[in-house]
């Protein structure tokens, strides 16, 4: 099956061949009506305006039409075809001065046309069937005469293989292109899953900080002495947190509903200078609300007021809110970087999804919190550029490739065999040899993918000139005819050289091309061609040539708005993907937290967990602590093991434990479950710890010791792995707590 960048070639390849053949056929019927002898101009008037009706009706039913009406029309555009070759008796006048007839005309884009519409075997039956009808045509309206050019039945066969080349050349590029794309999509589906789940990781152990940490903390630290029907809510609030936080990091969210949420469930009144409706993705939107909420219990905490302001701002390119409180405020600076509440959920929260947080606060004079988080820019990945440049690439191939031909195959052998129509070969041959070398330059320069950047314009002044230079060693009487091969096909190599720019630029070149030409036939006073002759010739060469040129801008479109719609599918795709994995992950976290948090949880939103009871109470000061001890090692800081280690030293001094730590040596970068094995019996020892603990963590070679001495319960036994081995030793009742890993020697 075609890929997407394929599919859209064929698609639009089709539209643009048909509406080519349509509007190149029906000028050239009319300019033949209008400036050439007909035998019987009535009876011409109604086959050209059939065979236009029949044109405009065939593109309709090959664009709109079924399957099965897209298989006869071919055969019938065939058959119309072969009919205008047999009117040739009633809508030909031979003459050798009348160049190419609307007849030919129609015939060659016809031919030029179907590699779009049929494949390669039906393309050769049709061309070998219109061949064989248009001399039998011929023959009949001129026996033995000029429409009977044995040059035409291999010209046209020739024009329908090298349409079939081009075909041919940009469908692969297109294939090239979807290939490309699809190897890159699948890489940035895979570090944007990886990504995605990282990012539900962290805001789900930001959750767990923010809410039932947050609440297992306060029950622990003995701030609830009974149950209330408010940490009952509080509780089941907190469970839903859990059961959805991460699941929805990709999509469109309105952020204003989740603030309006988070402020209702605060005692602090807030005051609102919000839009109505603003929609962010999902992952920007909670990233927001969760810092507002934080906020917000900072004010309700720490202010010393219960009001604050809520301002949300979008001016296209960043999203801010704000939470401004008249309060007593605070000495930023003063505030310990590794405090969790302020650095950790705001700072670092915004920093993590690419936002900024910024506090602003002096004593006496409130605080305000300046949450922002940058939109997401429109982003291809880069697909346009390789569609873009497959498609010229290809294209320039094809042009390349019918150029040589035209140059080798047609104008070569017309030119050695003419040599009564020129004042003298030499510049004859040498204009097709500088023609030739313009165009072998341009294939280097493609084959090497080096643009000729501006030497383009030196090398189309030569084109000019070796035109001038041909046509003015012609005979007179010889110019514009068939042995004057540069009056047209000199425009190839302009279109090799200026076919990646601008359109105008290319028709104006060709345009004046043509008119040096014709400038230097009218100073000689006779041409081998009428007006009317010279007009039809022209625009026979001349729509082929242009249609290269507006081929090579409707693929310059076509890449912006395939790539839109490649990336939209494959935004789709990874959506989907990443929701997939992340309902995994939430299940997973789940889980591993039904047999600590979830229980205590529900005890407490059930009411049938006293926090006032001491077990309880260690219990739930356990749980936080193992909580925050993850949301502490999240970001792997340069000593994360330390780090950890203070979060649980942090929780323990809330609870009244003097805690004296120390760190001495160098330790190695330890992989996260080594890193919770030594840790873990730390954590035990100090959230069960009264009265002073002494904790230490020492580094020396290939082994890491954590050790805890302190008055506290027995850690529960956990069997030693992943290189750690740990020991109790007690001493009347303290006890010495002892975690070692050793790594390879």
């Amino acid at each position: 099956m075609p890929g997407a960048v394929e599919q859209r070639l064929l698609d639009q390849g089709l539209r643009y061949a048909l509406g080519l053949r349509v509007v190149v056929v029906g000028l050239s019927g009319s300019v033949g009506l209008a400036l050439a002898a007909m035998p019987d101009r009535a009876v011409t008037a109604v086959v050209v305006t059939a065979f236009n009706g029949w044109s405009l009706l065939y593109a309709l039913v090959m664009v709109r039409g079924g399957a099965r009406a897209r298989q006869w029309a071919p055969v019938a555009d065939v058959a119309a075809v072969c009919g205008i070759c047999l009117s040739m008796s009633w809508t030909v006048t031979p003459d050798p001065r009348g160049g190419a007839t609307w007849v030919l005309i129609a015939l060659n884009m016809a031919v030029v046309t179907y590699p779009w519409q049929i494949g390669g075997r039906a393309l050769a039956a049709a061309t070998a069937v219109i061949i064989a009808v248009y001399y039998t045509g011929a023959t009949l309206a001129d026996p033995g005469g000029w429409l009977v050019d044995p040059t035409l039945g291999p010209w046209t066969a020739a024009e329908a293989a090298l349409s079939f080349g081009l075909h041919r050349f940009v469908r692969r590029s297109a294939r090239t292109a979807d290939r490309v794309i699809a190897r890159s999509a699948g890489l940035r589906r895979a570090a944007e899953i990886a990504a995605a789940r990282r990012s539900g990781e962290r805001e789900y152990l930001a959750a767990l900080h923010d809410t039932a940490a947050a609440t297992l903390l306060m029950v622990g630290d003995g701030v609830v002495a009974r149950p209330e029907p408010w940490l009952s809510a509080q509780a089941r609030r907190d469970l839903a947190e859990l059961h959805r936080s991460g699941g929805a990091a990709h999509g469109g969210t309105d952020l204003i509903p989740l603030l309006r949420e988070v402020a209702r469930h605060t005692p602090v009144r807030v005051t609102w200078a919000a839009p109505d409706t603003l929609t962010l993705p999902a992952a920007d939107a909670l990233s927001l609300s969760r810092g507002v909420r934080e906020a917000l219990a900072n004010v309700a905490r720490h202010a010393g007021t219960d009001t604050a302001e809520i301002r949300v701002r979008d001016d296209g390119a960043l999203v801010t809110a704000e939470v401004a409180d008249a309060g007593r405020g605070f000495d930023p600076a003063r505030i310990a970087a590794d405090r969790y509440g302020v650095t950790r959920s705001l700072i670092e929260r915004m920093r993590r999804t690419g936002g900024r947080a910024r506090i602003d606060s002096r004593p006496g004079h409130g605080t305000t919190v300046t949450l922002t988080c940058p939109r997401p820019a429109e982003d291809d990945g880069g697909d346009q550029e390789v569609i873009t440049t497959s498609f010229q690439r290809g294209l320039r191939w094809a042009a390349i490739s019918i150029t040589l031909a035209v140059l080798t195959l047609l104008d070569l052998p017309r030119l050695l065999t003419a040599g009564a129509a020129y004042t003298a070969l030499r510049p004859q041959l040498t204009a097709w040899a500088g023609l030739v070398a313009v165009t072998l330059v341009v294939a280097v320069a493609t084959w090497r993918d080096r643009p000729l950047g501006r030497w383009r314009w030196a090398l189309a002044a030569l084109v000019f000139a070796l035109a001038a230079l041909a046509t003015s060693a012609v005979r007179p009487e010889f110019r514009l005819g068939s042995a004057h091969w540069s009056e047209g096909d000199a425009g190839w190599p302009l279109v090799l050289l200026l076919m990646g720019g601008r359109v105008a630029v290319l028709v104006a070149a060709l345009a004046a091309q043509y008119l040096m030409t014709f400038g230097q036939a009218a100073l000689a006073g006779t041409a081998a061609l009428s007006v009317a002759g010279a007009i039809s010739a022209t625009w026979a060469v001349l729509s082929y040539q242009l249609a290269i040129a507006m081929i090579a801008a409707v693929l310059r479109g076509m890449a912006v708005s395939v790539a839109r719609a490649v990336r939209a599918d494959e935004r789709l795709r990874t959506s989907e993907a990443v929701a997939r994995h992340l309902h995994a992950d939430r299940t997973g976290r789940i889980a591993a937290l039904a047999a600590t948090a979830v229980p205590l949880l529900e005890g407490l939103a059930a009411g049938g967990l006293d926090p006032g009871d001491p077990d309880v109470r260690r219990a739930c000061a356990a749980e936080a602590a193992r909580m925050r001890r993850l949301f502490a090692g999240d970001d792997g800081p340069a000593d994360a093991l330390a780090h950890e280690l203070r979060a649980a030293v942090e929780q323990a001094e809330r609870d009244g434990v003097t805690v004296s730590f120390a760190a001495h040596g160098t330790r190695p970068d330890l992989p996260p479950r080594v890193r919770r094995r030594l840790v873990a019996p730390a954590i035990a020892a100090l959230a069960t710890a009264t009265g002073r603990a002494r904790l230490t963590v020492t580094g020396a070679g290939d082994t890491v010791t954590v050790s805890v001495v302190a008055t506290c319960a027995p850690p529960p036994p956990v069997p030693d792995g992943d290189g750690v081995r740990r020991s109790v030793l007690a001493d009347g009742d303290r006890l010495w707590i002892h975690a070692s890993w050793r790594g390879e020697p």
